[in-house]
């Protein structure tokens, strides 16, 4: 499995945690609906950032293209450290959901951001 290069940054404070819904809702003709739930597992969804140089940009992108060890394109899943509300920053496994976005910032810095899938 594919490892975060340590070479890069980690998430700037722009940064957030999106649970995933885990339970399914099904309106009824008359009455409440029914709401059960769908699966005890936490696929929840990260939106990230990363302020690179343009070094770090080249970098991640070689990475995030590369099929044997990095993300395949966004398909491939892989190790990161990141803080999901469990006491600090722990290793967990993501992927990407689509492809990232960089942004050109004054003084030769990009902004990086996209949105992972993690499991727990």
């Amino acid at each position: 499995m594919a490892i975060w290069p340590t070479t890069l940054p980690p998430p700037t404070s722009d940064y957030g945690l999106n649970p995933v819904d885990p339970t399914v809702r099904t309106d009824m003709e008359s009455g409440a609906a029914r709401t059960r739930r769908r699966t005890k597992a936490r696929n929840d969804k990260v939106r990230a950032a990363w302020n690179m140089t343009d070094a770090e940009l080249t970098i991640f992108r070689a990475w995030f293209d590369d099929d044997a060890t990095g993300a395949a394109g966004g398909a491939a899943w892989f190790d990161i450290s990141l803080p999901i509300g469990t006491g600090g920053i722990v290793s967990v496994t993501a992927k990407f959901v689509g492809v990232y976005k960089a942004n050109y910032l004054p003084g030769m810095n990009w902004l990086v951001s996209g949105e992972l899938e993690i499991r727990q």
